[in-house]
């Protein structure tokens, strides 16, 4: 009898045999070595917009608050305390002693002149317009900065995480190919930047004292299995939420290494074109989620290691929607609810419609497109699959030019973000800004998001967003999936706790 071997099998064989062809590398003593499955295309953080970039930069600059890495609460960074003294003041006292990495003080004439300098027209910060609010700052003394709003905004506080450079460096591009060292306050300080490297040593003036770990080196490897099969020789350390699930038994039987998890705060969602004939009534958005066994998927796709969900809000959150279980798996309610809408299931070949699912280039994005679309094939639904590079595929979501897509939405801490992607004035287009693709429109909705904006009360901010999370599970625009656990591989032996956020700012503490 001939046995077949299932794919994952051949697949990890595949790279058993690739190691043995391969010769290890003799590991840096003096470096953590992190694998990154891309390169940080911005190190200002004035400017960046990529994930790495983000937290890469977090390692180099300090901010007057950050956001817990377990609990995704605000907590105080540069700053000793942040008092909200009414809905338009807040008051923020500086630790004593800051300094940049270079040496130089860190005082609130800094933290003035960095907020000052991203909202100046000639910097163009990509930020600038959340930082417009402030109408003024007043500095009693060089460690207290009085923060003075136009208007009530509840979001200031996570706001307040804008990384502060030097007074010097704060109307102007820092970390360019011609400084490509920023300075700044966070516990690294980057030593050497080339494609594909970037080298990190502890800054030696980091108020929290000496990182866990004082070198740093970050390697790109863009393609996941050679990523593994550097880790697997001995030529890297960690690998945070960089490794696919279908690898990590590799990981998981070589004694040198072990894999250890955090529940994630992404989530992967279908975003449906409300505007298309097709997908106009909400039943049919209702009726794709019904088919789609979502639990199954997490167990084929990620070993388990994802939640079901029907929130973008993750679990654990002060504004989670607690105590409602996920929609269910029911293929024969999506049948009669297609039914409804006048959708029924031909008597011959043909299906009840044909959908198009737009989704990124990445080869794990695209297994998990093909297998909802067998699922939905199972109810009479139609749909090709059609990968993109993303730059093209935002841009085609941005013009409408989609019927579904399969995204990702890296995370939510603050829930007024929400606002973002549903509140009606974020339809992309000439005159907005935003990322309200599903070209969804509901008033009600947009009172609660400005509810949610203008009172610092938690309980008031938690109804509201509470109500605002049972309207998208109502009326669908996205489908959430699941949210995927931050998953780390890490040599056995290494220091790392694994941050829900996905974030590195755990190599330092």
């Amino acid at each position: 009898m001939r046995h077949r071997l299932h794919p994952s099998s051949a697949f990890a064989l595949l790279l058993v045999i690739g190691l043995g062809c391969s010769r290890p590398a003799e590991p840096d003593l003096d470096a953590l070595v992190v694998m990154l499955p891309r390169d940080a295309e911005q190190l200002d953080p004035r400017f960046v917009g990529d994930p790495y970039g983000l937290r890469i930069s977090r390692l180099l600059f300090g901010s007057l608050v950050t956001i817990d890495p377990r609990t995704l609460e605000v907590i105080p960074d540069l700053a000793e305390s942040v008092e909200a003294l009414s809905p338009t003041q807040f008051q923020v006292r500086l630790r004593e002693g800051l300094r940049f990495s270079d040496g130089s003080p860190l005082d609130a004439r800094d933290v003035v002149a960095t907020f000052e300098g991203v909202v100046d027209p000639t910097l163009r910060s990509r930020y600038a317009q959340n930082y417009r609010r402030i109408a003024e700052m007043q500095v009693p003394n060089p460690r207290t900065i009085l923060f003075i709003l136009r208007e009530p905004h509840a979001t200031f506080l996570t706001d307040l995480e804008l990384p502060i450079v030097r007074r010097q460096d704060a109307f102007r591009r820092i970390a360019t190919p011609e400084e490509p060292l920023p300075i700044g306050a966070g516990p690294y300080r980057l030593v050497k930047r080339e494609p594909g490297v970037l080298e990190l040593r502890a800054n030696p003036h980091w108020h929290r004292g000496a990182p866990t770990h004082p070198n740093l080196r970050m390697v790109v490897i863009r393609d996941d299995n050679t990523r593994a099969l550097r880790m697997l020789a001995g030529q890297g350390d960690l690998a945070v939420a960089s490794i696919p699930p279908l690898l990590l038994p590799l990981f998981e039987a070589d004694g040198h290494f072990e894999t250890r998890s955090a529940p994630g705060i992404s989530t992967l969602y279908l975003g449906f074109q409300t505007g298309s004939p097709k997908l106009a009534d909400v039943r049919v958005r209702r009726a794709i989620g019904y088919a789609i066994d979502r639990e199954l998927l997490v167990q084929a796709k990620y070993q388990g290691l994802a939640r079901v969900t029907d929130s973008w809000i993750p679990h654990g959150h002060w504004a989670e929607l607690a105590g409602e279980p996920p929609r269910a798996f029911d293929p024969a309610l999506a049948a009669a609810l297609l039914d409804e809408a006048g959708f029924p299931d031909p008597s011959g070949p043909e299906p009840r419609m044909r959908l198009v699912l737009r989704t990124t280039s990445e080869r794990f994005r695209q297994s998990v497109a093909r297998a909802i679309a067998a699922m939905l094939q199972q109810v009479g639904v139609e749909v090709d699959v059609r990968p993109s590079e993303a730059a093209t595929l935002i841009s085609d979501l941005n013009r409408g030019r989609f019927e579904m897509t399969l995204l990702q939405v890296p995370e939510v801490i603050e829930p007024h973000v929400l606002s973002w992607f549903f509140d009606s004035s974020r339809i992309p287009g000439p005159q907005n800004e935003g990322a309200n693709r599903w070209r969804y429109r509901n008033p009600e909705l947009d009172g609660l998001f400005e509810l949610g904006r203008t009172t610092i009360d938690r309980a008031e901010r938690r109804a509201a967003y509470e109500r605002v999370q049972r309207i998208l599970s109502r009326d669908v625009p996205v489908l959430p999936l699941w949210q995927p656990d931050t998953v780390a591989v890490v040599r056995r032996g290494s220091r790392f706790d694994v941050p829900r956020d996905g974030r590195f700012g755990t190599l330092a503490f």
